[in-house]
């Protein structure tokens, strides 16, 4: 059977044995020694009386040791609750209450975050990965020691949740998307199609264990297909290079500020192509400029997808001919290709009449890998969800060829270096800020990161406010990446009849200062 995550990387390790399967700064697995570390996991947390079905909390940073949670919480049945490591206290207390997590397990390079925690007193278990322990936390190695390997079948089935990824919320409070075995599953047999992974292929991950749709987008697969996934964290575009020429990758993910070092370093050291079969972009948008840079180095080898959180699994990508000049695409740099087997896309007007005409609207989306919904909030699935169809806030369009162009993202989302930062959640926070009368938040262009996260306050009569002390006050409870890097001060902001903030005009009015 292969219905769940669990059965998938059960049969992987055990088909793979004594391949490595991943790298790291903390050493490295075989399949052989994840199925057995996995295991442990699995019956040490059913020892603190976790049944399967209990969801479990993971605040990972990026080593080998931590992805073995992963694997442990699959194969013991266990949802795990995916927490973005860069988060503050605050942000992950919410998420634990939320989801209802029983246990947590974290990497010691959070544990002072870890320590500041009130959720924690209301779980069965914390445990740390390293040396420098939680209050009360224990020991990951200690525990795995005196595990059983012994398997305990959980019963899960392909409906069951897997994974709950939470994503920002424009309320300011983040959502708990469902992705269930079916789902996560699909993701990871269609990966390799969409990607063009090769079976037993080299992965230079760029990425981080931050974003839970590099887990079941690039690490997953990779070992679905019985590859090396080698975890880079912390590199430079120079270091980065220098891996994939030694280690012959055949795959690698290439973040949006780091094109342009990337496409300098090829240029310069064109042997890193030798064994690269794919270069995936995705995330903050590529300006088409650097994407005709890259396709002019890395030709065919570059893949563009469209996907989200919601999706699990892409939901378009470009093929090799989009890159060979004979694409029937109207513009293939400005495009994310055209809808996989697996997904449909359309566009909708406001009021959700379809548009024919390449026009405009709404995208959107059905897929074989929807989730299933938001944990707890049956409202807003409602709101979203269709007739099994997502409607996904992004606004594009389809030319005559299928392919599809987004022009515009989802309401608001301001996206910073690949991470998604919403406005009403910074707006919250600042808005407690003495001395704050109104702000509003929004993203403007920015050469490295795409979009800089950027307050326009207006403050209160009398009041001392400058931009590094807004920024300070939303570094206490926000993750460093959603905190403002730029700041106005305005004497008002422009609304409309119902009061709500026309951002388009504050807009306008930054431009025209400029």
């Amino acid at each position: 059977m292969n219905d769940t995550l669990g059965d998938v990387l059960i049969n992987a390790c055990r088909r793979y044995g004594d391949r490595v399967a991943l790298t790291g700064r903390d050493g490295m697995r075989t399949y052989r020694q994840l199925l057995d570390r996995g295991t442990r996991l699995a019956n040490a947390l059913r020892g603190f009386g976790l049944e399967p079905g209990d969801h479990v909390a993971a605040l990972l940073e990026d080593t080998v040791t931590a992805f073995e949670v992963y694997v442990g919480c699959a194969i013991g049945g266990y949802p795990i609750v995916h927490v973005n490591d860069r988060l503050v206290a605050r942000e992950i207390d919410y998420i634990i209450g939320d989801s209802a997590a029983k246990a947590l397990v974290h990497t010691d390079g959070r544990t002072p975050v870890v320590s500041e925690l009130e959720s924690t007193a209301e779980l069965r278990a914390v445990v740390t990965i390293g040396d420098d322990r939680a209050p009360g936390a224990q020991g990951y190695e200690d525990l795995l020691s005196a595990a059983s390997t012994l398997y305990v079948d959980p019963r899960r089935g392909p409906e069951d949740l897997a994974i709950l990824g939470y994503t920002s919320g424009t309320t300011g409070f983040p959502k708990g998307a469902m992705a269930s075995h079916r789902a996560v599953v699909g993701c990871i047999k269609l990966i390799p199609f969409a990607y063009r992974l090769p079976m037993y292929g080299r992965c230079a991950f760029t990425g981080t264990l931050s974003f839970v749709s590099g887990i079941w987008g690039v690490i997953l697969p990779h070992l679905y297909v019985g590859g090396t996934v080698s975890f880079l964290m912390p590199y430079t575009v120079e270091t980065w290079v220098d891996h994939m020429i030694e280690h012959r990758s055949t795959f690698t993910y290439a973040p949006s500020p780091l094109v342009p070092g990337f496409v300098e370093q090829a240029t310069l050291r064109p042997e890193v192509l030798t064994h690269l079969e794919s270069v995936l972009h995705s995330a903050s948008p590529l300006p088409p400029e650097h994407a005709r840079q890259l396709v002019d180095v890395i030709g065919e080898r570059y893949v563009e997808v469209w996907g989200m959180t919601e999706t699990v699994a892409p939901l378009t990508v470009t093929a090799r001919e989009d890159w060979r000049g004979g694409t029937p695409a109207d513009d293939i740099y400005a495009s994310v290709g055209r809808p996989l087997a697996s997904a449909g896309v359309r566009v909708v007007d406001s009021d959700r009449n379809p548009i024919t005409d390449g026009s405009v609207g709404e995208l959107v989306v059905e897929a074989d890998t929807m989730f299933s919904g938001y944990w707890g909030n049956p409202d807003k699935t409602a709101e979203v969800l269709v007739d099994g169809e997502y409607y996904t806030g992004d606004l594009g369009r389809l030319d005559d060829h299928g392919f599809v162009y987004v022009t515009d993202r989802a309401k608001d989302l301001i996206i910073s270096g690949g991470m998604n930062v919403y406005p009403a959640e910074v707006e919250a926070v600042l808005a407690g800020m003495p001395g704050v009368a109104q702000v509003t938040v929004i993203g403007t262009p920015h050469e490295k990161w795409g979009e800089a996260v950027t307050a326009v306050v207006v403050p209160e009569a009398g009041a001392d406010l400058s931009e590094e002390a807004i920024a300070e006050y939303a570094r206490r409870d926000l993750a460093s990446y959603k905190k403002p890097t730029k700041v106005r001060f305005v004497d008002d902001l422009p609304r409309n009849a119902s009061m709500k903030v026309q951002k388009h005009l504050v807009r306008d009015m930054l431009a025209d200062d400029e």
